[in-house]
């Protein structure tokens, strides 16, 4: 268990760095008046802390800002380029790399591909062996960077940097941090990749209008990530948001896990060649036939006007809006944010899931929106690099944080 600081003038000091420096970084450029009205510190403790920010190149001045009379205010502004971060995806059969900047904006990306996800030491080594390319290929040194950020399927201990278990790559108990960190000697973090992705949500898409909402991830599996009071929740062992393995059917496909009926036996990847195997009699001359069934071949046949296209799609939109409902009846979130591979045919049954999810219990007294996230792929590896981002300007309460703002 993590053991609290003592409650000090030194972890005062330290907090309300960590509020001017988080304040700058998410509102930048930004004034001292408009700094000092999200922080709430009074006049002299800012400019003491800007001064030492300022000191350390963390915080720039960069100009004025447009004035309506009287003294134009001086814009205070993030050092983004003070350092680096390492963001990494672990996929089915290849690990997609970005170098980022401290505003986790991608400077360059990579991808590797390996021939069988088993092979974790020659994976681990193409990740020791990348980022050292990362860093030639931009005249980096060890030291620019801060921190390493993965982001992989499964149930991850993220504390002790352990996949205990990912069906998609066939893992279990896979430390991934240990080799690492004794490579590199830097913090690396790793967590669940629908989780990663709500970090980028969170910086930089509908999170930063939403505290409380859901991102629910469609295509080789079915995950989720849960955001409270602007936190995304893991749950008391980090297990928090196998949303794929609630049941909708209890006499219902099996699954992976033991269990009958979950929601991912219905809608991930994999089911969709089950549900078209049931329908294969009634469309012999489908396409569909000859492909290897999944999210972006059942788009591309629909696109082509391929019946059977249709109807898995109709079937994913039917299981969906139930799985809505859950979450909906469950959580009452203000907000949903569908992510993930499924949204390539989002035109064939998203609009028809949404509608039916309407019809839950709280129809008649709140609605919660649902909507798709407009951050993209590279949202995985910002989210990915934020781990290691935030964790260095995180509020420094515990004795064993790392963080830029400690005194």
């Amino acid at each position: 268990m993590s053991k609290l600081r003592k409650a000090d003038k030194n972890l005062i000091k330290d907090l309300n760095r960590s509020a001017v420096i988080n304040a700058i970084r998410r509102n930048g450029p930004i004034s001292r008046t408009d700094l000092a009205k999200i922080t709430k510190l009074g006049q002299s403790t800012m400019t003491k802390i800007i001064e030492e920010l300022m000191n350390f190149d963390l915080v720039n001045e960069i100009g004025e800002a447009s004035s309506t009379g009287g003294r134009k205010a001086i814009l205070l502004e993030f050092n983004k380029l003070f350092a680096n971060a390492i963001g990494i995806k672990v996929m089915k059969d290849h690990l997609i790399f970005a170098l980022t900047d401290l505003q986790a904006n991608i400077i360059e990306k990579k991808e590797i591909y390996f021939e069988s996800s088993l092979d974790t030491q020659l994976i681990i080594n193409l990740m020791k062996d990348t980022i050292n390319q990362l860093l030639e290929e931009n005249h980096l040194e060890t030291n620019n960077l801060i921190g390493i950020g993965i982001a992989v399927s499964g149930l991850v201990n993220g504390k002790e940097g352990v996949v205990l278990s990912s069906p998609l790559l066939n893992w279990d108990n896979v430390n991934l941090a240990a080799p690492l960190k004794e490579e590199f000697q830097l913090p690396v973090l790793i967590d669940n990749d629908v989780n990663v992705y709500t970090y980028a949500e969170l910086e930089f898409g509908y999170g930063r209008n939403s505290n409380q909402f859901i991102c629910i991830s469609i295509g080789d599996g079915i995950g989720a990530g849960f955001v409270i009071d602007n936190k995304l929740y893991k749950g008391e062992y980090g297990g928090a948001g196998e949303f794929g393995h609630s049941i909708i059917s209890v006499d219902g496909r099996p699954c992976y896990c033991g269990q009958n009926g979950c929601l991912e036996t219905y809608l991930s990847n994999q089911s969709l060649n089950l549900t078209a195997q049931e329908f294969f009699s009634r469309y012999p001359n489908s396409d569909l036939f000859r492909e290897n069934i999944n999210y972006e071949t059942i788009t591309r046949a629909a696109e082509n006007g391929d019946p059977l296209a249709f109807v898995l799609f109709e079937q994913v939109s039917k299981y969906l809006s139930v799985g809505l409902i859950n979450a909906i009846n469950t959580f009452n979130p203000k907000k949903i944010v569908l992510i993930g591979e499924a949204l390539l045919g989002k035109d064939y049954f998203i609009e028809k899931a949404i509608e039916k999810s309407k019809n839950n219990f709280f129809k008649d007294s709140f609605d919660s929106e649902i909507v798709l996230s407009d951050l993209g792929d590279d949202a995985w590896l910002q989210g990915a690099a934020l781990q290691a981002i935030n964790q260095l300007f995180q509020p420094p309460i515990y004795e064993e944080t790392n963080s830029l703002v400690s005194s």
